[in-house]
């Protein structure tokens, strides 16, 4: 039988706040894909923005789970954490790294065409004569 531990708790006065180290404010990706037998995280954050901005919504989607990734890497004990952001304009533009985002996530590139068919069929679906 293991030994009981015992532990002194003390009590914070009220005037007292308690703050973490840091805080995460991105912490809801859009997927998160965890390979146990690889021990690897992926994080998959989609967004869609204006055609000028999408090396702009790229790097910030990038930027903004990093904090995340690390805690992933740690809590879950995984050896890496990849973030991976699928940025596709508006009017079906994709960025220059969809290609690389597309090999991370060990999918073909017939989904490249896939996307960009999609938005243009709907365009011209919902023009007006």
């Amino acid at each position: 039988m293991y030994p009981l531990r015992t532990f002194r708790s003390e009590t914070i006065p009220d005037h007292h706040s308690v703050c973490p180290a840091w805080y995460i404010t991105a912490n809801r990706p859009d997927i998160v894909l965890v390979d146990r037998s690889v021990r690897d995280a992926i994080i998959v954050d989609i967004t869609i923005p204006h055609d000028d901005n999408l090396v702009k919504a790229e790097k910030g989607k990038v930027y903004k789970y990093l904090d995340l990734a690390l805690e992933i890497t740690a809590i879950w004990n995984v050896q890496s954490t990849v973030i991976v952001p699928i940025v596709v304009s508006v009017n079906g533009l994709l960025a220059k790294s969809f290609d690389q985002h597309l090999k991370k996530l060990s999918l073909g590139c017939w989904i490249k065409g896939r996307i960009q068919t999609a938005r243009i069929v709907r365009r011209f679906l919902t023009l007006e004569p």
